[in-house]
């Protein structure tokens, strides 16, 4: 068969934390590409590809992108059928996505889950008072500077911020309840803790363990009911700068699982 006449499918990434910041030096061109990129296969090519192939590799990040990405792609996936290949990581908000997928492969060391919302308010009272810095503020109503970090937070306002918190963990929780409706022991699951793989598994939380090619064979034999030889693969990896080259190289190896600094997040 001519390549030209393939069936094709997406090969899309999901990279670093996730953040609707579209600064060049962020990793969050990795999240506006990945949203673009649906966004154009729901609107005029859905007939151009007959599924998508999503690599995670992330450890969450801000609430409202997090659950923007994943509606895009839980409406995407009745027309187009999407797999999902957690890498080293697809936590919180990540995680959130990937449930969105028709299919959630892991690598049995991956890490996923910690279904949970933060949010981190610093406090530099004592310092400003060190360095002799005072700070005025003027506001229309007792809530507008909520979360000043130069002064202590009044238990009506820390009230508040917990109410907010359990909302939007309400709001995650229920997500996933409606895209994984077979999930096991989610209310205890879901206090924020890291998942490994097999745990994830047992839990119905994902669908299989297996590697990036597993989880292409599965979409293409299982879920399309074709041929591997029959398909080819539009791979959308972005091509690493000069400078990212040189940093890489220089970057120590250590294994970490970072956690976003935002004000609100999954």
């Amino acid at each position: 068969m001519d390549i030209f006449s393939h069936k094709k499918i997406l090969k899309l990434y999901l990279n670093g934390e996730i953040t609707s910041n579209e600064s060049k030096l962020s990793t969050s061109n990795s999240v506006q590409k990945l949203k673009s990129t649906l966004l154009e296969v729901k609107q005029t090519n859905k007939d151009k590809y007959k599924g998508i192939l999503l690599k995670i590799n992330s450890p969450g990040g801000t609430a409202a992108t997090s659950e923007e990405l994943a509606r895009l792609i839980l409406s995407l996936r009745k027309d187009v059928p999407v797999v999902v290949s957690i890498g080293d990581s697809a936590c919180s908000g990540a995680y959130m996505i990937a449930a969105a997928a028709n299919y959630i492969f892991a690598n049995t060391m991956s890490w996923t889950g910690s279904v949970g919302v933060i949010m981190t308010l610093p406090n530099f009272q004592e310092l400003a008072k060190k360095l002799g810095v005072a700070v005025k503020t003027i506001k229309s109503g007792k809530m507008k500077d909520l979360g000043n970090p130069f002064r202590e937070m009044t238990p009506e306002e820390e009230s508040y911020l917990e109410t907010l918190v359990k909302k939007a963990h309400e709001e995650f929780v229920n997500f996933i309840k409606l895209t994984r409706p077979n999930a096991k022991n989610l209310d205890e699951l879901a206090d924020g803790r890291v998942l490994d793989a097999r745990t994830a598994l047992e839990n119905n939380l994902i669908d299989r363990l297996g590697t990036e090619d597993d989880a292409l064979t599965f979409l293409i034999t299982e879920i399309l009911k074709g041929n591997e030889k029959d398909f080819s693969v539009t791979d959308t990896a972005p091509k690493p700068s000069f400078l990212k080259k040189i940093l890489d190289m220089a970057a120590p190896i250590t294994i970490k699982l970072e956690l976003p600094n935002n004000f609100s997040r999954f």
